[in-house]
C-alpha cells in the first residue's frame, strides 16, 4: 500500500519510477488514492513524464528544437517567451490552470515602453497562442500528459476586415516621390502581393524569367509558393537582370528592414498618401484584381493564406458582383413614396377590427 497517514492527520501517496519519486499530500484518503491512480495512469502510459518541469525549461525546449528550426518568427517568439519566463518561469507545467492563463491576458495589457507596449487585444491573443504551442508540443515530445491549460480559455480575436488600398491617383503620386533605392522593392509588392520578408529573401535562383515565374521559399506560412510575373515586373527584372547575376544574391539588394520601412513612410507622407504602410501594398495588389474580376481562391494562392476563407473576409466585398443586384432591389421601397400625395389612397382600418379576441383592455395585477 502506497497511501500514507501523517502525523498531522494528512494522508500522502508514495510512487517510485523510473528512478524518481513521486509525492503528495491531501486531506482525504479518497483524494489520495484517486490522485494516486491518475498518476499511475499517466506514468504507465507511455509518458517519460517529468512532473517537475517548469515552464522556462518547457519554453527553452519549444525554442530550440521547434521555433528554431521551423517557424520563421524565431526572433519574435524568442522575445515573447522572455517576457513570459518573468512572468511564471519557474512555475512547474503541472500546476497551471486555466485561471492562470486568465490572469495572464489581465496582466498583459501595458506591459512594455514606447512602441513595445502591449495596447491590443490581438497581442495578448498571440501570448496565449504561444504558451498553448508550448503545452501542445510538450505533450506531443511525451514530456507532460497534463491538461493543456491555455484550451480552457477563449481567444478574443477582433477581426478588423476593413484594409486600406491605393486608388490609381494616389499610386502615381506615390512613384513619384518615392527613392530609387526603394522603389524596386515598392514595385514588386505592388505586383506580387509579397510580404516585405519574403521580398528581402528573394534571390535570383528564385526567378525563372523564362516563364515569368517567381518562387516564394520563405514564407510567413512555411508553405512555398508560385507567383507568376506581369509585363511591368518582368521588364523591370530583364532589365536589372542584365547580363547575369549570381544565384545566391538578393534580387533588390542590400537595403535594411527599417531603412525600408522609414524611406517608404517619408515617401509616403511627401505624396500626401495618410495612413498607408509598406504592407499595405499587399492589399493594394489584392484589392484591385478582386475589383478586376480574378477568382478569389486564385488571389488567396497568390497571396499564400491558409484557408481561401481569409482571403474572403478582408477582400470579398471587392468583387464586382458581390450582391450589387441584390442590394438594388431595395430601390422599389422608396418608388410608393416618391409618388405625388394626390395619386396615394390611404386605407383607415375601424377601430373594432383592430382589436382581436384575446385583447383586453383593462388589465390588473394581483396584489
Amino acid at each position: 500500500m502506497t497511501i500514507h497517514r501523517t502525523a498531522n492527520g494528512t494522508w500522502t501517496y508514495r510512487i517510485e519510477h523510473n528512478g524518481k519519486c513521486y509525492r503528495k499530500r491531501f486531506k482525504s484518503r479518497d483524494k489520495a488514492e484517486n490522485a494516486e491512480a491518475g498518476l499511475r495512469r499517466e506514468l504507465t502510459s507511455g509518458y517519460e513524464n517529468d512532473r517537475r518541469m517548469t515552464f522556462k525549461e518547457a519554453s527553452e525546449m519549444f525554442l530550440e528544437k521547434h521555433s528554431k528550426m521551423h517557424k520563421a518568427s524565431y526572433a519574435e517568439d524568442k522575445k515573447k517567451i522572455e517576457l513570459l519566463n518573468g512572468l511564471f518561469g519557474d512555475k512547474k507545467l503541472v500546476d497551471f490552470s486555466p485561471l492562470d492563463i486568465e490572469t495572464l491576458r489581465s496582466c498583459l495589457p501595458g506591459i512594455g515602453k514606447g512602441k513595445k507596449r502591449i495596447t491590443s487585444s490581438a497581442t495578448v491573443d498571440k501570448y496565449h497562442a504561444l504558451v498553448k504551442a508550448i503545452f501542445n508540443k510538450m505533450y506531443l515530445w511525451r514530456m507532460f500528459a497534463g491538461y493543456n491549460p491555455a484550451k480552457g480559455v477563449r481567444l478574443k480575436r477582433e477581426f478588423k476586415p476593413h484594409v486600406r488600398w491605393l486608388a490609381r491617383e494616389e499610386i502615381g503620386r506615390l512613384e513619384e516621390a518615392l527613392p530609387e533605392s526603394i522603389y524596386p522593392y515598392y514595385l514588386c509588392a505592388l505586383h506580387t502581393g509579397m510580404r516585405k520578408s519574403e521580398i528581402h529573401g528573394l534571390k535570383w535562383q528564385d526567378v525563372t524569367l523564362s516563364i515569368r515565374d517567381i518562387y516564394v521559399i520563405k514564407t510567413k506560412s512555411s508553405k512555398p509558393r508560385h507567383i507568376p510575373v506581369n509585363d511591368t515586373l518582368y521588364r523591370f527584372l530583364v532589365k536589372l537582370y542584365g547580363n547575369g547575376k549570381n544565384p545566391d544574391e538578393p534580387v533588390f539588394g542590400h537595403i535594411g528592414k527599417n531603412y525600408l520601412s522609414h524611406g517608404f513612410k517619408r515617401a509616403c507622407q511627401k505624396a500626401g498618401v495618410k495612413d498607408f504602410r509598406f504592407h499595405d501594398l499587399r492589399h493594394t495588389f489584392a484589392s484591385h484584381l478582386v475589383m478586376s474580376g480574378v477568382n478569389i481562391y486564385q488571389v488567396s494562392k497568390w497571396l499564400g493564406h491558409s484557408s481561401v476563407t481569409i482571403t474572403e473576409k478582408y477582400y470579398a466585398h471587392f468583387a464586382p458582383d458581390c450582391k450589387r443586384e441584390e442590394i438594388e432591389k431595395l430601390n422599389k421601397l422608396n418608388e410608393w413614396a416618391a409618388k405625388p400625395s394626390n395619386n396615394r389612397q390611404t386605407f383607415e382600418i375601424p377601430v373594432e377590427s383592430r382589436k382581436t379576441e384575446n385583447s383586453k383592455t383593462d388589465c390588473k395585477f394581483s396584489d
